[in-house]
């Protein structure tokens, strides 16, 4: 206990504190600090703990779907075609542009501009 007593100056990470020797009574009074300390930080741990469990628990329940689809080298006017096609093939359907490109290995945004271009022409109408 003395060496913890009389130390003279700390330093940890550019925090530099001179301490004093100090008496049993001061010494208790920071050993009590300290714990407080260490109680509140071990309430801290315990509620961060909960709430990655939960944050996990929550994960794990999510239903998680990944596609891989392989985009094929089109020129716009084929894409045009290919969708004017899918879509006349669906007819009735309602058929998200993302959907048709997936199915189509098109570009979405090609599939886009082409589904916006077939709407303005009168040869796609769309849903809402």
């Amino acid at each position: 206990m003395e060496e913890a007593r009389t130390r003279g100056i700390v330093t940890h990470k550019e925090v530099t504190m001179a301490a004093e020797p100090l008496g049993t009574k001061e010494l208790y009074r920071k050993i009590e600090e300290f714990r407080e300390i260490i109680d509140r930080l071990r309430l801290d741990i315990s509620i961060l703990m909960s709430k990655v469990d939960n944050l996990e628990r929550n994960i794990t329940s999510l239903p998680v779907s990944v596609r891989i689809v392989e985009v094929k080298e089109t020129t716009e006017e084929e894409a045009k075609e290919k969708i004017q096609n899918y879509y006349d093939e669906h007819e009735g359907e309602s058929i998200y542009p993302d959907i048709a490109a997936d199915t189509l290995g098109l570009d979405l945004k090609i599939t886009m501009q082409v589904v916006e271009e077939l709407i303005k022409a009168g040869k796609l109408e769309e849903t809402k």
